[in-house]
């Protein structure tokens, strides 16, 4: 397992602002046949906001190629939307974590109601140092969820340490264009990064180190901003015709603070990429087939039991760090 897992005070502020905020994203974000909390990818044949939802997922799928019977860990899985369009579109097993309770009790209801429930399995584990075996998962995934953790790094050695040799990390997140930034837009960035239960984002350079650290091959990492952008002004659109009504009712205590943070997280955001000061990627690796060695069995019954695994030793050697991906839309 990794050094540590999330530390309480930060446990409970994630925990809080996913159950607290479920009212926001369920009437302002879901699409139809979409559970999904994540941004949309806009492309030539996205037809609308629903569809965008599930295109960052096709964009996910597209660079770990899930195949029959592959088992995925769901980092951070929310109520199971990603989960769930994987079992059904590729026939894969997953296995999703969360830290919220009330999350995995509503993932485990909407398995049920599609009939999924055996191929998609939901456990309360913290993703910086999981209970599960070496070498268990063929892929991680990890769709917005990266972002509330303090130690990203530790999450990178921790997907490492899961994955099977051979086996494929994939992430969808959002990074800071430098370190630091000037004062004004440092408080900027923070302001609605702490509205979001986030306490800070990775640059580029920082989260390809990561995963060069922790031994991955194969790093790419695709700068998606352009795609992402009509969510996110959407998402800015919406709001700031809601924000009227949304203090009303604030100051009615009629809308707790923490839906209220939501609601102006979400104006922050499209102000601070009007600053230049963050942008969206999809970062994808593999972790290198052992030499000599042939990959290890799918490890499924030790994942859906929850069992320990041992400690792993030191990731493999860093020989040398990539160079960043030329930026693509």
């Amino acid at each position: 397992m990794s050094t540590s897992g999330t530390d309480p005070d930060t446990r409970r502020r994630i925990v809080e602002y996913l159950d607290g905020t479920w009212f926001d994203y369920r009437v302002v974000w879901l699409g139809p046949g979409t559970l999904a909390k994540h941004f949309g990818y806009w492309d030539t044949g996205t037809r609308n906001h629903a569809d965008s939802l599930l295109n960052m997922n096709r964009q996910m799928a597209a660079r770990v190629r899930p195949q029959p019977g592959e088992l995925v860990l769901d980092a951070g899985c929310g109520v199971g939307g990603s989960s769930l369009w994987l079992a059904r579109n590729y026939g894969v097993e997953t296995v999703g974590i969360s830290l919220s309770t009330r999350e995995l009790a509503k993932a485990r209801r909407y398995a049920a109601k599609r009939g999924l429930e055996r191929q998609c399995t939901f456990q309360q584990q913290d993703y910086l140092d999981t209970t599960f075996a070496d070498n268990t998962f063929d892929i991680v995934w990890a769709q917005e969820s990266l972002c509330h953790s303090v130690h990203k790094d530790r999450f990178i050695a921790e997907a490492y340490r899961v994955l099977k040799p051979g086996g494929r990390l994939v992430i969808e997140e959002w990074y800071r264009t430098a370190r630091p930034f000037h004062p004004a837009d440092e408080r900027l960035f923070h302001n609605f990064l702490g509205d979001w239960a986030i306490p800070d984002l990775p640059t580029r350079a920082e989260m390809v180190g990561y995963c060069a650290d922790a031994g991955f091959a194969d790093i790419a990492f695709d700068d998606i901003t352009g795609n992402l952008l009509r969510s996110a002004r959407h998402l800015y659109i919406v709001t700031v015709a809601l924000y009227p009504g949304a203090c009303l009712l604030r100051g009615l205590r009629l809308r707790t603070k923490l839906l209220h943070g939501n609601i102006r997280a979400a104006r922050g955001q499209w102000r601070a990429h009007v600053r230049q000061l963050w942008i969206a990627a999809l970062v994808s690796a593999r972790k290198p087939p052992a030499p000599g060695k042939e990959p290890a069995e799918s490890g499924m019954s030790e994942a859906r039991a929850g069992a320990k695994g041992s400690v792993a030793g030191p990731a493999g050697p860093r020989s040398s760090q990539p160079k960043p991906a030329p930026a693509g839309k």
